[in-house]
């Protein structure tokens, strides 16, 4: 068993609900039944309570605060929080230490502070760097606002960068999304995320695509700036190393590769899940969360498709070793027939050694713009194993 963790702390607070955002945060000017602080204290209060087998059991060698925007906090709690956890456990003289940042909450004596406590790396979520489609999403700084952050944070010490991008948004051309890239690879941030947008159920995009009035970019052109993300940042020497990821060599996100490879991992604050020795479970969603959880019982088909669906999100495809490891079988014993489908091949990569064994599964180029497809023949083969 895997005896390093990665913890996850969320803070749900935010300045403002961006258009498209389904994620577990309240705007600062609602009402709420906790103000930021009590709301640390509450989390502290849960990370104490863990049992003792678990914090003694595990070296923490990832520590992700998420959200919502973290940076919205107050750096005294965050610190509060932040010691509360090297209380209880273990801490990884080399951990990477992250927390999400939106630039409009990036000050040069936050930046400071946060690299102070101990913090080491920063996913900035930026978008866009063209005003009209921040706008648009809804975000409350604007480019030249980004591009200050970024340098603020650079000033205080902060050699590992993260800078979110999104693509396929309300009112961006290529010529846009191009224009974003370009700048966004001459500030040279160690990581970059480019997500698609997703329209999700309850956000006021998903209202107004229901109503036929959200104009987004065509599925042709989606698919256009993905390429032209992936050609550039290959360019340039990033490593696509996730569907939706890539960074400088050495600098890809520890904390996320836990999600995707089913590593353990143990989270705080509300909303948060967790996975750990084999088990999944989560607190709810409100404000005034528990710290009791309620668990998920797995069935193996369950924890088959699990797997398969966050490993092949992973350009180097699925671990079959850790497959074997997890559920006492070859992947190719399981999915055998799967494999040998001509239907289904276009979208993967198969590599056999000089043995003939299987030693590589992953997703093709064309597997990449067509996860869905790939994703929902390998669940449909997990239902068929008796």
């Amino acid at each position: 068993m895997d005896k390093s963790l990665g913890l996850y702390v969320h803070i749900p607070y935010c300045l403002k609900k961006c258009r498209y955002c389904d994620f577990v945060s309240y705007p600062a000017g609602d009402k709420l039944p906790l103000s930021p602080d009590e709301y640390a204290y509450r989390v502290c209060d849960e990370i104490g309570s863990a049992p003792e087998e678990i914090k003694k059991g595990y070296e923490v060698d990832s520590i992700f605060f998420g959200g919502g925007t973290p940076s919205c906090m107050g750096t005294d709690m965050i610190g509060r929080i932040l010691l509360a956890i090297k209380d209880n456990y273990s801490i990884s003289q080399v951990a990477e230490i992250s927390i999400e940042a939106n630039p409009e909450t990036v000050t040069e004596k936050k930046a400071k502070n946060l690299k102070y406590l101990g913090f080491n790396r920063v996913s900035m979520g930026v978008q866009s760097l063209n005003d009209g489609i921040l706008k648009n999403l809804g975000r409350v700084h604007d480019s030249e606002k980004a591009l200050e952050a970024y340098h603020i944070l650079r000033d205080a010490g902060f050699g590992n960068i993260n800078l979110d991008l999104m693509f396929g948004v309300p009112g961006q051309s290529i010529e846009i999304w191009e224009d974003t890239l370009d700048r966004t690879i001459a500030l040279g941030p160690e990581h970059i995320s480019f997500y698609s947008l997703q329209i999700e159920e309850g956000t006021p995009f998903y209202e107004e695509y229901k109503e036929g009035v959200l104009e987004i970019p065509t599925w042709e052109e989606n698919r256009k700036m993905y390429e032209l993300a992936l050609r550039k940042l290959k360019d340039v020497g990033y490593v696509h190393y996730e569907v939706s990821n890539a960074a400088k060599p050495g600098f890809e996100c520890r904390h996320n590769l836990k999600y995707w490879t089913m590593k353990p991992y143990l989270g705080f604050g509300t909303g948060a899940h967790s996975f750990l020795e084999g088990k999944r479970f989560y607190n709810t969603d409100e404000l005034e969360y528990t710290r009791e959880y309620e668990e998920e019982e797995n069935t193996l088909h369950e924890r088959m498709g699990d797997f398969v669906f966050t490993q092949l999100r992973l350009i180097d495809g699925i671990d079959l070793k850790q497959f074997k490891e997890l559920f006492g079988k070859d992947f190719e014993d399981v999915f055998g027939e799967l494999l040998e489908d001509k239907g289904l091949s276009e979208y993967l990569i198969i590599v056999r050694d000089f043995s003939g064994r299987l030693a590589k599964v992953a997703l093709s180029r064309k597997g990449l713009d067509n996860t869905n497809i790939v994703l929902q023949r390998f669940l449909m083969a997990i239902d068929n194993i008796t």
